[in-house]
């Protein structure tokens, strides 16, 4: 469990990576093995195939032991990239701003072409990533500022 601190308050969230993808398997998955690095040793991982019942699946499965979900992969242009369609199915909200961040900071033209965002459901915090390794690092520069504040707006009373 990760200690966030915002204002008063002191959360121990728990975070869940889920790498989305038909190629890649524990040993040669790089992208989870990076966001898992820069989250720290409290957070769980797996991997799913790019498919809507086991992107949602894993989401469901785990909802009660889990506060903030990460996908990684599935959010490009190619017909086998469903993972943010599949979580825009379920979420409450979306918050696009997040992704339009994220691609800003990653630079050239390309990060253009990921579906990359922010979904809120039941007060879970949903992120939607590209699948490459370098992508991680800047996404979790963005995560680790915006999850404490965010976390605290979706479940204040």
């Amino acid at each position: 469990m990760i200690h966030i601190h915002h204002e008063e308050h002191e959360y121990r969230l728990k975070y869940r990576i889920i790498t989305v993808s038909s190629t890649r398997t524990k040993e040669t998955d790089r992208s989870g093995d990076a966001m898992e690095s820069f989250i720290g040793v409290n957070c769980s991982r797996s991997l799913v195939k790019d498919d809507e019942l086991q992107i949602l699946s894993e989401f469901f499965g785990y909802y009660n032991s889990t506060d903030v979900f990460i996908y990684i992969g599935g959010t490009g242009v190619s017909r086998l990239d469903q993972t943010s369609m599949a979580i825009r199915k379920i979420a409450e909200k979306e918050m696009p701003g997040f992704g339009q961040l994220f691609r800003e900071k990653s630079g050239g033209i390309f990060p253009y072409l990921s579906d990359a965002s922010l979904f809120i459901y039941r007060k879970k915090i949903i992120f939607t990533l590209p699948g490459s390794e370098d992508a991680q690092g800047i996404a979790y520069s963005i995560i680790s500022e915006i999850v404490p504040h965010l976390f605290h707006e979706i479940t204040k009373e």
